[in-house]
């Protein structure tokens, strides 16, 4: 097991934040590579380094259910050749402490969609890069998150601009209930030469423990003048006027709190292609509100 210094940010920000970086004791991960096939569903119970790689003009989907039984650092490695797409999914449903990172390199024309549910993780460092080198090359990133107890979640994710016209999306949603802590760094790095790029960011946080304690970092880099680039967060709690209408209905207020917390995360299963996928995750998350 090794320290190490995790989620650095491209470009430090108030060190009083404690949003700098993060410092963990993790397992190294095998030097042995598992590839992902297009329609591959692969359970990760252990430490690992994967390998997701479409070639030219090619479409692959995989899905990762990740929940390790013990300390573990993954590393998912994605390659996207000209004019090809790859769509990654990835739950967290991790009991002890994970290390993940997603690292993809993106040519010209590619498309990266990657959609991460984080399901009541128990402490969880999450990087995820995205160098956008080609010409026209985007990147989508639609990640949930539905945090309780003493959960711990901490995302580092960078979008790199280095190629013209490049396009960038990153939707967040997330629930931090009872003594959970979350941090979600977010950073749109427009590199100079990229003329023309456009990145967008937004975080939607919904806070329902009176003991949560949330940390949003949106981050432009902006060394381009010919860009566009747009962050926002909205961070709140329970609108009383919501409550009262739907007691007003017959609804309890636990009931009610539930259901809009699994709206937060329904949004973001919703951007999975695959039906079968979006019916296991929703009757999941359903089952999981209901055992509360």
């Amino acid at each position: 097991m090794k320290t190490l210094k995790l989620n650095t940010l491209p470009a430090p920000t108030f060190s009083w934040l404690g949003v700098n970086d993060i410092q963990a004791d993790v397992q190294p991960f095998p030097e042995e590579v598992t590839f992902l096939e297009n329609g591959s569903c692969t359970q990760v119970t252990s430490g690992g380094a994967y390998e997701i790689s479409a070639q030219d003009g090619n479409t692959l989907d995989a899905v990762m259910f990740i929940s390790p039984e013990s300390n573990a650092q993954i590393k998912t490695q994605v390659t996207a050749s000209s004019g090809s797409a790859v769509r990654l999914v990835q739950i967290f449903e991790s009991p002890a402490q994970t290390a993940a990172g997603v690292y993809a390199v993106l040519a010209d024309n590619a498309r990266f969609e990657l959609v991460q549910l984080y399901l009541k993780t128990a402490d969880t460092i999450s990087e995820v890069n995205t160098q956008l080198e080609g010409i026209k090359a985007g990147f989508t990133a639609n990640i949930g998150y539905l945090l309780g107890g003493s959960d711990r979640l901490d995302i580092n994710l960078v979008a790199r601009h280095l190629g013209r016209k490049t396009r960038s999306e990153i939707n967040v949603k997330g629930v931090l209930d009872k003594n959970s802590r979350k941090t979600f760094k977010g950073t749109i790095d427009f590199v100079g030469g990229c003329a023309g790029a456009s990145g967008a960011e937004s975080e939607d946080t919904l806070l329902i423990g009176d003991k949560t304690v949330n940390k949003t970092v949106p981050l432009i880099l902006c060394a381009e003048e010919d860009v566009e680039g747009s962050h926002g967060a909205s961070i709140g709690r329970v609108d009383e006027n919501h409550i009262f209408y739907m007691q007003s209905r017959g609804l309890p207020e636990e009931k009610i709190i539930q259901l809009m917390a699994r709206s937060k995360i329904a949004q973001i299963i919703s951007t999975i292609s695959d039906e079968d996928l979006r019916e296991r995750l929703n009757n999941t998350l359903l089952r999981g509100n209901d055992n509360e």
